[in-house]
């Protein structure tokens, strides 16, 4: 459990931020780099819906799924131009927006009440580390 919906994800999101600087370092466009990405999702989304049987989708469910895409698209965006025309590194780029969980956890504490089953000092001292370790990180850089 803890693999599939944790590790894999870190370890392929991490190795994705990768692939992103190879692609534009080899000389692709934000917006093309924005389509390709998009047509690898359409396409693992066809064969999934296909390969499970089309399940219904409702007008909300849709909405909801597509401001995520929104979300996450217009996200990737903004790292894809900071590694491209801000020459920022990866090693910049990922401990930053890694950050997301913090933004993920609180969201989630609130949207879906999840707070009540949340111990709050173990989420702050969390939350703490995360900011550290990004700062830490993303300021590991040398500038001589």
């Amino acid at each position: 459990m803890i693999l599939i919906g944790g590790v894999f994800p870190a370890l392929l999101l991490g190795m994705g931020t990768v692939i992103m600087k190879l692609s534009l370092r080899a000389g692709i466009s934000l917006p093309l780099y924005l389509v390709f990405v998009g047509l690898s999702i359409f396409c693992y989304g066809i064969v999934f819906a296909f390969q499970s049987g089309m399940k219904e989708v409702t007008l909300s469910g849709g909405l909801f799924a597509f401001l995520m895409g929104l979300s996450w698209s217009t996200a990737i965006y903004c790292m894809s131009y900071g590694i491209s025309v801000l020459k920022m590194p990866v090693s910049v780029i990922a401990p930053l927006t890694n950050s997301n969980a913090i933004v993920a956890v609180i969201l989630g504490a609130i949207v879906f009440s999840e707070w009540k089953d949340l111990n709050l000092l173990k989420v702050f001292i969390g939350t703490m580390l995360i900011v550290l370790g990004g700062i830490i990180v993303s300021s590991s850089i040398r500038t001589t």
